[in-house]
């Protein structure tokens, strides 16, 4: 049985806060009011094509267009434009996406572990984070959508999805080649088109994009104690991506199409380094202090800058119109990952703490789909597997503590495993008019999960680390086996011992309202949960009951919301109160340990938060020409209760022991306050063409980064000024564009490292956003 308690006093505190947030709009003119109106947004969030007003979802849908004039880059860009989202570039990376809606998702992008807001490119689930900085490109459109989607999109959906849809196929032979540049030495170049090799029947399209730019600051390399300078310098925060696809699409009747597609991405830029905040505390072989530099973009870290992500797939789908209210579709895909990395923790020429890592991930997946839609009643229905394999190995190198017992070696936590995930599941979700205006939605979904897992640590001496990993046959060998010294075996254990399956029911049911042609009123619960797993860097010394793993965590999200198309549609306003019990939260805790640990890592169900807030999206046509949109979103996201065996319940401030009164765990990635103002005037130039004129200014609340200590890193609240042109010729042919972000110059940092304490050094390192930055483009599309 399903309980779900609704507290007034809260339910109250949201309706009574004030708060806004706004969605991409074009205009187009309205024969029936003469006047210049708001376009319709298209969506199909509910897997079948829908008015965005007459979902009962919350959704910020962009058109290819909106993510043109706005100078949207990669997917990250959204989260100013769409309320109570964050979506960054993972510490330390290029094209690894931390991704949070509604105060839920997932910080760590260790293999294995599952995020809290699910990835899907033309309805494939991407699966690790890793390339998941999806740049945008030849894209028909992208959907965000918040709270739990668990019934239609499945188990990691537990803060909400994000959905980006390439361009269709037209039928028609088009091409378009664009080229940008920019500060930093931006150059882009961007070529997309489609052919029909049979006219009405087949046709094959693609596009490819290579992009690259210089670092915003620089890495200092190849240090040499004797005379006290560096040897080298490379590119921090650079970009060097070749990203591509290709479609295959085949239509030999009206009511059949078959479709082939295939991506890869290719990134080659340098890892990113973090900057210290003080002087480190472990001295060089010579006593040598390095300071923190001026320049938070600059950095000193000694390991190597070499990385690479590697992400490819290929997708076949195949629908069918049985007749006009009946349809199947079946959905395979088939995608693959590797990445090689090294993260320089202390973040000084020094090797005090190094970790040099690798992940490789594969996955399959199948969906069979029926969607059946009459005048008053829409069903769709489906069947989901998956079926992955998640490995990686890294080691954590203390190059203070060399024994001498070998040449240049390392005192090193070398873990690595690898984890087997089977997924099935069911869905079904229904619309029924009960009357011409009152509707009700409802869906439910049951999934299982079976996931088995080996992982071995160990507390090796090596004068050798991950940099030679290779995978051989269901093992991975690293480092110089003929060579390492085994000082202790800190865990063991194999997919016979780890395995557990965790099965779960999401269901959702909404009932909604046509107050009249323009407004609906709706209200609805839905349940979403991620599922449980084994941690991948599990120390049993430290925690025993690793072998168990970690159980699924759960969400309950209660809406309200209004969607309303006013003024003779020059006015779209939807407005969506929420609150969420979120129980069994899964956080990492890592923390210094006492050697030969030297650090640990443990993944717990936290326990409970409450999750309260407001959205409302708002864009208005305000003249034939000026259109504004004011997006802005309230979150106020609570732990209820964190038990701590020693402290006891630490969501409340607590006694170390020692009389020191320690903070409380506050929510991460969870600002209260998020929002966007844009005007957009766009200026009609005769036989010149058209110029879009657009202008934005975002702002974000103070966020803590980490949810069970308060840090330097935590970042204040700030704001970004953003503006662009573009310029479209009067035959649509030639397109030109100025962007320029940050304007205003704003340091501000996206992640961090918190490790004080770590092996003697404090390794806290900060990770930022992009300085101010121009680009200027031009495109020609025949």
């Amino acid at each position: 049985m399903i309980t779900l308690t609704i507290s007034k006093k809260r339910l109250a505190a949201i309706i009574t806060t004030t708060s806004i947030a706004g969605m991409g709009s074009g205009a187009a003119w309205s024969e029936e009011s003469g006047n210049t109106a708001l376009e319709e947004i298209i969506v199909t969030a509910q897997k079948r094509v829908q008015n965005l007003q007459d979902v009962p979802v919350a959704i910020t849908a962009f058109s290819a267009t909106e993510l043109e004039n706005a100078g949207v880059f990669t997917i990250v860009d959204l989260e100013k434009s769409s309320p109570n989202t964050q979506m960054r570039e993972s510490r330390a990376t290029n094209s690894t996406l931390t991704a949070f809606i509604r105060g839920i998702g997932q910080q760590d992008p260790l293999w294995g572990f599952e995020p809290g807001v699910g990835i899907y490119v033309d309805d494939v689930y991407f699966a690790r984070p890793q390339a998941a900085v999806l740049d945008v490109f030849d894209v028909e459109r992208i959907e965000v959508l918040r709270g739990p989607q668990g019934t239609l999109y499945g188990k990691t959906t537990i803060g909400g999805a994000v959905k980006y849809v390439t361009r269709e196929m037209s039928g028609d032979a088009t091409a378009k080649i664009k080229i940008a540049a920019g500060e930093y030495g931006q150059r882009d170049v961007m070529v997309s088109g489609q052919l029909p090799i049979v006219a009405d029947t087949l046709y094959i399209g693609g596009a490819v994009s290579r992009l690259e730019r210089d670092g915003y600051g620089t890495q200092f390399k190849d240090y040499d104690s004797a005379s006290g300078t560096f040897g080298r310098t490379e590119e921090n925060y650079n970009k060097d991506v070749l990203t591509g696809r290709l479609n295959i699409e085949y239509r030999p009747t009206d009511a059949l199409s078959l479709r082939l597609s295939a991506d890869k991405t290719d990134d080659d830029s340098n890892n990113r380094c973090g900057s210290r905040f003080d002087t480190n505390t472990v001295p060089g072989p010579n006593g040598e202090f390095f300071d923190a530099l001026p320049d938070p973009f600059d950095s000193q870290c000694g390991m190597t800058e070499i990385s690479n992500v590697e992400s490819e797939g290929y997708s076949f789908t195949a629908k069918y119109d049985i007749n006009d209210k009946l349809a199947v579709k079946y959905i395979y895909a088939d995608r693959e990952g590797n990445t090689e990395t090294f993260i320089d923790f202390d973040g000084t020429p020094l090797d005090s703490f190094e970790v040099p890592a690798f992940y490789r991930d594969e996955q399959e997946t199948h969906e069979l789909q029926a969607n059946y839609t009459s005048e008053s009643f829409a069903l769709v229905g489906g069947i989901y597997y998956y079926e992955g394999n998640a490995a990686g190995a890294f080691d954590a190198l203390f190059g203070q503590f060399s024994t001498g017992v070998l040449t240049g070696s390392q005192f090193s936590n070398a873990v690595f495993g690898d984890v087997d995930t089977e997924s099935t599941s069911f869905y079904l979700n229904g619309e029924f008019d009960i009357t011409e205006r009152l509707t009700l939605t409802a869906g439910i979904r049951y999934t299982n999960d079976d996931k088995a897992a080996s992982v071995n640590r160990q507390f090796v001496i090596t004068s050798n680390s991950i940099v030679g990993t290779t995978t051989q046959g269901s093992g991975l060998t690293f480092g110089d086996p003929a060579n390492d010294t085994l000082v202790a075996i800190r865990t063991d254990f194999d997919k016979s011992e780890a395995n557990n399956d965790w099965s779960e029911t999401s269901p959702s049911v909404k009932l909604s309202w046509d107050i009249s042609d323009d407004i609906m009123i709706y209200g609805g619960w839905a349940k979403g949960f991620k599922s449980g797993g084994f941690d991948m860097r599990a120390d049993a010394a430290v925690e025993p009951n690793a072998v168990e793993g970690y159980d699924p965590e759960t969400v309950d999200t209660f809406e309200l919301g209004v969607k309303a198309q006013l003024f003779d549609d020059r006015l779209r306003l939807n407005v969506t109160a929420f609150m969420s019990d979120f129980e069994d939260m899964q956080v990492t805790v890592q923390a210094p340990a006492p050697p030969p640990a030297f650090f640990s890592s443990t993944v717990v169900n936290a326990g409970e938060a409450e999750i309260d807030g407001l959205e409302l999206e708002a864009a208005a046509q305000v003249t034939e020409n000026l259109s504004a949109k004011l997006v802005l979103g309230y979150l106020n996201a609570e732990f209820v209760e964190v038990i701590d065996a020693v402290f006891g319940n630490v969501a409340e401030p607590y006694d170390d022991g020692t009389g020191n009164i320690v903070d409380p765990w506050e929510m991460q990635n969870a600002p209260k306050w998020n929002g966007q103002l844009s005007l957009n005037y766009l200026a009609n130039l005769g036989d010149a063409g058209s110029l879009t004129l657009t202008t934005a200014v975002s702002y974000r609340d103070r966020t803590r980064m980490f949810d069970q200590t308060a840090s330097i890193l935590d970042q204040k609240s700030y704001a970004l000024w953003d503006a662009g042109a573009v310029w479209n010729s009067a035959d649509d042919h030639w397109s030109a564009a100025l962007h320029v972000k940050n304007i205003n110059d704003k340091l501000y940092r996206t992640g961090g490292y918190n490790f004080p304490a770590t092996a003697g050094e404090d390794a806290i390192l900060g990770f930022y956003g992009a300085p101010r930055t121009w680009t200027v483009s031009l495109a020609y599309e025949f």
